[in-house]
């Protein structure tokens, strides 16, 4: 009888040896899994792509982006995290869910995701309100502007277009950039094309228009001109070292002429 007792005591002992086996295996595999990183995924909205950062990141990082001051926080944070969240989740092909989240709003540009994303999560951290309608705004209001001002240089290249034909003389007026060590004539981009010019610094080209042409777009148009003189025979054209009695094509878009 104490023998059938012993060994039925044995085997309680032995069951009991396995369940804390059991338990402690459990218990490891459940830290292992919470050490690891999350898995990436793509976000389909703001809300969940400040989550993930907060998810991911470390403790330290995450401290250290929230003690600095926003601007120098989304500044230092532009080339590094924040290439990785546009190439990871707005370029390419992938799901266009996260992307059509910020069209929506009125945001397309992949530098502006990232800096709303990131102004997101520095304020989330630090506690205060997101303010999404405000953070859009001045991204809205920059590329209405630049929409605005491309449109009237189209319509402007057009109106020229028209007005000159194959044969008659123009002039070309040009701005010259003189921050490097040669002259390069160049054309200003949008917002900003508004210039005076200087008859000391900026290149005049003369010439006769020897051909009319658009490329893809009736908007897009070109005219290629034999030049005849330069103001300054060392100032390259865009980059383009030119001489009198070449033939060189100029885009409309932006240029003044005469």
């Amino acid at each position: 009888m104490l023998a059938v007792i012993l060994d039925k005591t044995l085997k309680i002992e032995k069951t009991l040896q396995i369940l804390k086996l059991l338990t402690f295996i459990f218990t490891i595999s459940l830290t292992s899994c919470k050490s690891q990183p999350a898995k990436i995924t793509l976000p389909k909205n703001l809300d969940e792509a400040v989550l993930y950062f907060q998810q991911t990141w470390t403790k330290q990082q995450l401290d250290s982006f929230k003690m600095k001051n926003e601007r120098n926080a989304i500044a230092d944070i532009h080339f590094g995290a924040g290439m990785w969240l546009r190439n990871n989740w707005v370029r390419g092909n992938r799901d266009t869910t996260f992307t059509n989240y910020f069209h929506s709003l009125g945001i397309f540009a992949p530098d502006d995701i990232s800096s709303i994303v990131f102004t997101s999560l520095h304020r989330t951290l630090n506690k205060k309100a997101i303010d999404l309608d405000k953070q859009i705004e001045p991204y809205k209001k920059y590329w209405k502007e630049i929409s605005d001002c491309n449109e009237k240089k189209r319509s402007v290249a057009v109106a020229i277009y028209n007005r000159f034909k194959v044969g008659d003389n123009i002039s070309i007026f040009m701005p010259v950039d003189v921050s490097d060590s040669y002259r390069n004539a160049v054309l200003y981009d949008c917002p900003t094309i508004e210039w005076t010019f200087d008859a000391k610094k900026d290149l005049v080209i003369k010439g006769e228009i020897v051909n009319k042409f658009f490329i893809n777009d009736t908007a897009n148009v070109f005219f290629s001109v034999k030049i005849e003189s330069l103001s300054n025979s060392k100032t390259q054209i865009l980059m383009t070292p030119v001489k009198v009695g070449d033939k060189k094509d100029f885009s409309l878009d932006g240029l003044k002429v005469e």
